[in-house]
């Protein structure tokens, strides 16, 4: 007992006297927030699955938020977005940006501030937080050469589409002024009359003669118009024909215009086994209802499957529906699609990868597209003699739409002869509407309107 009482005696004079002082914050603290317009503040750098070295120097960038331009040292406007950038690793460059993915976290401001107790002043700056990636510089300097190749090979494409479209729908203004732009000749005049009469200066034959040399030195390499026609052919929404085809069944194969992808992905066994159980098969096409049994009779599963997939097109087109403010189609939802298509789901994906671009939303130039295949896949299943009626009646198109997406695509389109008219079982009549539109070798395309100046 006695030892308790004296260990804790010994505690209680370890202890001192009197209560130590301690230096109290100021009452009234003032706080002020520092801008980094001249200087860039300090950042908060993140390197998710990268080993950052620690000796490359990043220089330091500031870009707009809305017109993602490089701004210049000491631009006072704001809001800006942080850059960070090295080359100074052998293979790799470093870009540390700030990140916006709309989770929680990217929508965090971070700040660093520093307090000074002896004037009770607490100064604040904002601390971006970057993330940093890193970028094989061959990998990088391909993309960049990529996409210069392929702005390059876009202009003069955009140019021809516009100029097209100009002299098609443009009004006598503008064909006009497109019509000025291809013209590029000189004139020559009755010199000796010029002169004889007094009415200017004689004109130096030797600089017209040097003009005009001068001028075919640098025309030479200028495109001709075989080769403006080339560039509108590409440009069209068509598939691509084989030139070189010595028959008609060589312009348009299945390769080009259904795809490998697709033709195996095609199943028509369904169909040969109901026409062989004399089944009845529910369409909704007149076109492939009144061809379905002969074919499938013959056994011939190549035009079966040409068939299927005009059936398929021919639904894809119908369960479109309209895009935003009235422009484009878009797509449903993928299951409602296959659905409405009755098909696989790879086949759904085949169609959308062959037809529908990136954005999702089918411009006038994709429909276009579509139904041209829906013509040539026609000329496939009916040894490329087709009666354009089916179709018109299955697209709900008139009579001049439809020849004319077969005539985009090299067919000669004709009124039904009689032994024609015979043989689809029409009157005269009824053969107005009946069409008949041929692939012949060689191809016959619609060329290139152009609009040619009468001088007065």
């Amino acid at each position: 007992m006695s030892e308790k009482k004296r260990k804790r005696r010994s505690e209680e004079g370890n202890r001192p006297a009197k209560k130590v002082a301690i230096d109290l914050p100021a009452s009234t603290v003032k706080v002020s927030f520092l801008e980094d317009n001249d200087v860039l503040g300090p950042v908060i750098a993140s390197t998710p699955g990268l080993s950052f070295p620690t000796n490359i120097p990043l220089k330091p960038y500031k870009k707009g938020a809305k017109d993602n331009r490089i701004l210049p040292p000491g631009h006072k406007s704001a809001p800006y977005e942080v850059l960070l950038q090295s080359s100074a690793h052998p293979k790799l460059d470093y870009l540390a940006r700030e990140e916006q993915d709309g989770s929680a976290d990217s929508l965090l401001k971070h700040y660093v501030g520093v307090y000074d107790p002896n004037s009770g002043e607490l100064k604040l700056m904002e601390a971006h937080k970057v993330v940093v990636r890193s970028t094989l510089r061959s990998e990088l300097e391909e993309l960049r050469q990529e996409r210069e190749r392929a702005a390059q090979a876009k202009r003069p494409m955009i140019s021809s589409k516009r100029q097209e479209l100009g002299m098609e729908f443009g009004t006598k203004k503008s064909k006009k002024a497109i019509a000025d732009l291809t013209e590029n000749a000189i004139t020559p005049r009755n010199l000796g009359a010029d002169s004889a009469s007094g009415n200017g200066p004689p004109v130096n034959n030797t600089v017209a003669a040097a003009l005009l040399d001068s001028m075919a030195a640098t025309t030479v390499d200028m495109p001709s118009r075989e080769d403006h026609q080339a560039v509108v052919d590409d440009s069209k929404p068509r598939p691509k024909a084989n030139l070189q085809a010595t028959t008609p069944a060589e312009v348009y194969p299945t390769t080009t215009i259904i795809g490998n992808e697709i033709m195996t992905a095609l199943n028509v066994k369904d169909w040969i086994d109901a026409v062989a159980e004399k089944r009845e098969v529910k369409l909704h096409s007149r076109f492939v209802a009144k061809r379905l049994q002969e074919i499938a009779r013959s056994g011939d599963v190549k035009r079966l499957k040409a068939l299927r997939y005009i059936l398929l097109l021919i639904n894809f087109n119908a369960a479109l529906k309209p895009g935003k403010y009235g422009k484009g189609k878009v797509l449903p939802p993928k299951d409602k699609l296959q659905q409405k298509l009755d098909v696989s789901g790879s086949l759904v994906d085949g169609l959308k990868r062959k037809f529908v671009p990136p954005s999702g939303e089918l411009t006038r130039w994709h429909i276009d597209n579509l139904i041209a295949h829906v013509a040539a896949a026609a000329l496939i299943v009916d040894n490329y003699e087709v009666d354009v009626f089916d179709l018109r009646e299955d697209l709900r198109l008139e009579t001049k739409t439809i020849k004319q997406y077969f005539a985009e695509i090299g067919c000669r389109i004709n009124p039904a002869t009689e032994a024609e008219r015979s043989k689809l079982k029409i009157t005269k009549a009824e053969a107005i509407n009946h069409q008949i539109a041929k692939l012949r070798i060689p191809l016959q395309f619609p060329k290139q309107r152009v609009i040619v100046n009468k001088r007065r």
